[in-house]
């Protein structure tokens, strides 16, 4: 199975670049990472809608639903603010969680299949990816890192009809071209609501 989604993925980019040619394909790549930049974004901006629109009925502790997305980024803690939700779509997992900094982490999973081990990197995206976005000094400018300028792996490791749970980690450089600036992403663990 992976020796055929090899070939598919070569099988793609070998038509993009004789579509496009190799500088032409070399341009299709960064507009590939500037539209996942602005959907990044775009989930920025719903969860700070989210975080601004919710009651406060925990006193500010976060969620007591029993569902939480945790993690270190480069060794602090980020701990998700609202309950982390999860959706399911034509084998694709996506989990979406924010802190109450405003900083967000989003996992993607291609190819999902339920239980199992997942990764992402080598600037493929088509395997899915670990983002975690920074929040600025004001809330529409920030950084976002992926894992698919670098590494990442998700352990999906429970689901049922209700929740997905499993672990995490990535090397995550700031997504911009030649980007020098990075997070690590270490002991990730979650427990999301299955929408």
């Amino acid at each position: 199975m992976i020796l055929h989604l090899t070939y598919k993925k070569n099988r793609a980019t070998a038509l993009l670049q004789h579509q496009y040619g190799k500088t032409n394909f070399d341009s299709v790549q960064i507009l590939i990472l500037q539209v996942m930049k602005s959907v990044s974004k775009f989930f920025f901006l719903v969860i700070l809608f989210g975080i601004f629109s919710c009651s406060n009925d925990d006193n500010g502790s976060g969620s007591n639903s029993g569902f939480f997305l945790r993690a270190k980024v480069n060794g602090q803690n980020y701990s998700s603010f609202v309950s982390p939700t999860a959706v399911s779509v034509a084998g694709m997992l996506m989990i979406q969680s924010s802190a109450s900094s405003g900083n967000s982490i989003q996992i993607q999973i291609a190819n999902y299949d339920g239980v199992g081990t997942y990764t992402s990197g080598n600037n493929d995206l088509t395997a899915g990816y670990i983002n975690y976005l920074l929040l600025g000094d004001t809330p529409t400018s920030f950084q976002t890192f992926t894992s698919v300028r670098g590494t990442g792996t998700v352990e999906i490791t429970e689901v049922t009809e209700t929740s997905i749970s499993g672990t995490f980690s990535a090397t995550a450089p700031e997504n911009v071209p030649g980007a020098t600036n990075q997070v690590s992403i270490t002991e990730g663990s979650f427990r999301a609501e299955l929408q």
